[in-house]
C-alpha cells in the first residue's frame, strides 16, 4: 500500500475513534486565521510511527487521562478491526525512573499483510 493511501487511512482511522468520543492527542498545524499566523487543531489525531516486530505500524496518544478505560479499549479495537488495523498494545501513562519524563497513555497498532 503506498504510504500516502495508508496516512489517509490513519486520519480517517482516528477521526472514528476522536468521534466515539474517546480523547486523542490531536494533530495541529500553523495556517492563517483572520490574517494572522496562528495554530490550528486538526480534525484527526497526531498519529506517531513505530515499529512492532518487524512491521511498520502507528501509535495515537491519549490526550487526557492516564490510560484507556474497557470500553474504551473495545471501541478503539473495534474499529480498528473494520478498517483492517491490529492493536499491538494499549500503554498506560508511565513515569521514567527519576521522575524527569513522563510517557502519556497510547495504543499502538499495525496493518498486517500490505
Amino acid at each position: 500500500m503506498v504510504m500516502e493511501n495508508i496516512n489517509e487511512l490513519v486520519k480517517q482511522l482516528s477521526r472514528e475513534i476522536l468521534n466515539e468520543g474517546i480523547n486523542l492527542e490531536r494533530a495541529w498545524d500553523f495556517k492563517e486565521v483572520n490574517g494572522k499566523r496562528s495554530i490550528v487543531e486538526e480534525d484527526y489525531a497526531k498519529a506517531r510511527s513505530g515499529r512492532y516486530n518487524g512491521v511498520d505500524g502507528f501509535y495515537f496518544n491519549k490526550a487526557n487521562g492516564f490510560e484507556f478505560d474497557s470500553e474504551e479499549q473495545e471501541s478503539i479495537t473495534e474499529i480498528m478491526d473494520e478498517y483492517g488495523f491490529t492493536v499491538i498494545n494499549f500503554s498506560p501513562w508511565e513515569m521514567e525512573e527519576g521522575e524527569d519524563r513522563s510517557h502519556r497513555a497510547s495504543v499502538s497498532f499495525a496493518k498486517y499483510g500490505e
